[in-house]
């Protein structure tokens, strides 16, 4: 690194070095910019202001600390200047020289420079020297709207603002510039009730009686203090402001936000809380999923809520856009279907919906595609529509899919295109590797000439290397390279052995990306598993890895390719202030092969059983060594869990510790069993039968 350019992320579109500037602690910086810059500009120098202080030594001072002339046998202050020259472009020049350092461009694109130089800075500066590249570079992004679109779900909801905080400046870390955030949402309860609320989830206080929205539990295993427990809280959001706050927060630092409030589909929890405005089943009684647009109470009731978040948490900061989901739909009130067809209802609840907004200072109204292109295909008749309702020119068509390769989208006059691929959305339950996805859902994008690429996510930290991805990939759409991104990952995160580390990332794709491993590390969890309305969890899995050595075999390959990924990653030292990252991948592997080693571990034990119960009676003796095995995996387990404490941001915790608490459940069960089954004489002498595995009890 001593001797190179840091790698950098995204890569810069023009940059040229002659050499290297260092600083010792005997030096000072000073941090300039026009009496008149922007609040962006002027966040760009303080964040660069406290990073030179918290990291380097040497004297870091603002224009008005710099004093009158000084001692004059000092030597003169290196100084950077941030220059506003353009109003509202992303583009920046940066130009390093031995005794100065200028960045020009618009805000925004000053804050983008900022971010190029402390990347440039941070793997070679230490407390007491600052090294510093001589670089000159002029650099823009291909797609204007880069961003993440983080979903109001198990995890989120458990957030504190300065998570969410964490979460913009890692955007504005890679250039990113809009952040969506789903405010209200629901999904089927995957969860038992008695422990854990409904998968309604609600972030702003828009309700006509904000204080009827319940508190929100969730029932998790407590590896270290080897119990369950319950975790209560109200979503950080939803109190104290913690919304405005946040929209504030990310528009000083030049990132838009756009609330998803969604609806007819993805909604529970309105239905439940006011029963009038659900939709009906042909009864004419409240189903509790989706809205009767037909009454006369439900658009009032939405539009009042909608303006609320409008009023008090939009305008005052300068944003105008707004999501509205309408993804996903299912269940049409049967009264409505007696009057209007599924299409004529989308597009009565779009028009109403969309309209309302316009008419309310909203510029851009968002949904997603797939309703809409189910319903209409997007036809002439509904371009027809957008331009009578007034939404032509103002409406755009998030193309979302984060599964196949290839997603055909299309431009829709009267309407603006974004993509949405993934950053991953399970960081509780397992890693995901993205970066296929982004690459294909991006090129898709580009070749319809789509302004915007927005990922969907439920957001961790420990999935970093698909957001570095995304802000590569979009800021320089012309590299389409997954495994040159491997390099340039692991070069951005390990000052040696970035050949074996991209190795095993390439590796890791194979392992985590949505394949058929996908598949098989998800029916490890409640969530996916949790269906099975014959078998309680986690008999059918178990079964399945019984009925036929195929599943066996594949879970064993799974963990082979985990182990195999790791052996790459033993070696390699941090570049500074990247440590976690290391962590992240390590953990992954590990987490991978060790929840499968339970899983097998539990499938093994009862095979054992059902063998032992069905063969010779001298056999039964080997019961207690069956237990032992199991009891031995299960300490594995709990070591696996209270290590993913550590690893994980606190807010998906719960969520992971949750999500296999009923795998360990039933491993222990398994292993009571089998050691009060080794003690029983009766048992052991055959006087009495050997009972079924408790997995398969209900």
């Amino acid at each position: 690194m001593i001797n190179s350019i840091p790698t950098l992320i995204p890569a810069p579109k023009r940059m040229c070095c002659a050499g290297i500037r260092t600083l010792d602690e005997g030096w000072t910086v000073t941090v300039e910019a026009g009496a008149l810059a922007s609040v962006v500009t002027r966040t760009a120098l303080r964040q660069l202001i406290f990073w030179l202080a918290e990291h380097w030594s040497g004297k870091v001072l603002a224009p008005h600390e710099a004093g009158g002339a000084g001692n004059p046998e000092e030597q003169p202050p290196y100084r950077i200047r941030l220059e506003e020259t353009e109003a509202c472009s992303e583009r920046y020049r940066l130009t390093a020289g031995p005794s100065e350092l200028h960045i020009a461009g618009g805000p925004t694109g000053i804050l983008h420079g900022v971010q190029t130089l402390i990347q440039l800075l941070q793997p070679g500066t230490s407390s007491g020297l600052l090294r510093l590249p001589l670089v000159e570079i002029e650099d823009e992004p291909d797609i204007p709207i880069r961003g993440m679109f983080a979903e109001c779900s198990w995890g989120s909801d458990l957030m504190e603002l300065e998570d969410w905080k964490a979460m913009v400046d890692e955007m504005v870390h890679f250039k990113l510039n809009t952040l969506g955030i789903g405010i209200y949402g629901c999904w089927g309860s995957r969860y038992p009730a008695d422990a854990n609320s409904r998968s309604e989830f609600l972030f702003a206080p828009v309700l006509d009686d904000p204080g009827v929205l319940p508190e929100r539990r969730i029932g998790y295993f407590d590896p270290v203090a080897k119990r369950t427990a319950i975790k209560t809280y109200r979503p950080t959001l939803y109190e104290n402001d913690g919304f405005g706050q946040l929209v504030a927060y990310a528009a000083e630092r030049g990132i838009r936000v756009i609330p998803q409030f969604n609806g007819p589909g993805h909604s529970l929890l309105l239905p439940r809380l006011y029963p009038n405005i659900s939709a009906v089943d042909e009864r004419g009684e409240a189903t509790g999923y989706g809205y009767s647009l037909t009454h006369p109470d439900t658009f009032p009731l939405l539009k009042r809520m909608m303006k609320r978040v409008i009023d008090r948490y939009m305008l005052p900061y300068g944003q105008t856009w707004f999501h509205i989901g309408m993804d996903e739909i299912t269940g049409w009130s049967a009264a409505d279907l007696a009057v209007h067809t599924p299409r004529q209802l989308l597009e009565l609840y779009l028009t109403e919906i969309g309209g309302y907004l316009i008419a309310n200072g909203i510029e851009k109204v968002m949904i997603w595609h797939d309703m809409a292109e189910s319903l209409t295909g997007f036809d002439e008749s509904f371009e027809s529509l957008l331009e009578k309702c007034g939404l032509a020119g103002k409406l755009v068509i998030q193309w979302w899919n984060y599964t196949m390769p290839v997603c055909s989208v299309k431009q829709v006059r009267g309407a603006e295109g974004w993509v949405a691929p993934s950053t991953g959305y399970m960081s509780g339950m397992f890693y995901q590797d993205y970066v296929d996805n982004v690459e294909n859902r991006v090129n898709e994008g580009v070749e319809q000439s789509f302004p915007g690429a927005v990922a969907y996510t439920v957001y961790s930290p420990t999935f970093r290397r698909n957001t570095a991805y995304l802000a590569e990939k979009c800021w320089n759409t012309r590299r389409r390279d997954a495994a040159e991104f491997d390099r340039t990952y692991a070069a951005w995160i390990v000052s040696d052995e970035p050949e074996c580390w991209a190795k095993g990332m390439s590796a890791m794709r194979k392992l985590f990306e949505y394949s058929s491993t996908f598949t098989l590390l998800a029916e490890i969890g409640v969530f996916f598993s949790s269906a099975d309305s014959i078998r309680a969890y986690p008999a059918g899995i178990v079964r399945s890895v019984l009925a036929t050595d195929g599943v066996h075999k594949a879970y064993r390959v799974t963990r082979a390719l985990a182990r195999n990924a790791l052996l790459s990653f033993e070696q390699g030292k941090a570049v500074p202030g990247r440590e976690y990252e290391l962590r992240v991948i390590r953990f992954e592997c590990r987490r991978v092969a060790g929840l499968i080693d339970g899983l097998l571990g539990l499938s093994d034990a009862v095979r054992a059983m059902e063998r032992l119960r069905n063969g010779p009676i001298a056999g039964r003796c080997g019961l207690a060594a069956v237990g032992e095995r199991l009891e031995r995996e299960l300490d594995a387990l709990d070591r696996l869990l209270a290590e993913m404490q550590g690893v994980l941001p606190a807010y998906m915790v719960f969520v992971g510790l949750r999500e296999y608490m009923f795998l360990r459940e039933a491993m222990r069960k398994q292993a009571e069993q089998l050691t009060l089954l080794s003690r029983d004489e009766a048992i052991l002498r055959g006087e009495a039968d050997v009972p079924l595995p408790c997995v398969y009890e209900r």
